[in-house]
């Protein structure tokens, strides 16, 4: 069991697992993991997380004010480590390569937690 992450438009065009520093930054948003209902993505969340990104692997110190992970049991971990900061790179690479791209003045991207 894991903790799976999914952006869809309809079609998944996005796929993370045990990242849970995502479901921590979109959790302020509305996302409820518990009742696994889709959240609606609003471009400048998006931007909003791929500046923190930027910050947090620009000075891994910051790591925890602006990309906290979460315990819980299926939530991976929750170290601030190589893997961490790995997973951090991917998502920057992500909504820089495909995720931005997706948006359009008047389309929203479904966001699906699974697991």
């Amino acid at each position: 069991m894991g903790l799976d992450i999914s952006f869809y438009k309809n079609t998944e065009i996005g796929y993370f697992r045990k990242v849970n520093f995502l479901v921590a930054f979109f959790e302020k948003y509305g996302l409820n993991v518990w009742e696994q209902t889709p959240l609606v993505v609003k471009k400048e969340w998006v931007e909003e997380l791929l500046d923190r990104c930027n910050k947090v692997l620009e000075d891994n110190g910051k790591a925890s004010e602006l990309l906290p992970t979460m315990e819980g049991f299926f939530f991976g971990s929750v170290d601030y480590d190589e893997s961490y900061f790995n997973d951090v790179e991917q998502v920057k690479e992500y909504i820089e390569d495909r995720l931005l791209k997706e948006f359009d003045d008047f389309e929203v991207i479904s966001f699906e937690i699974s697991y």
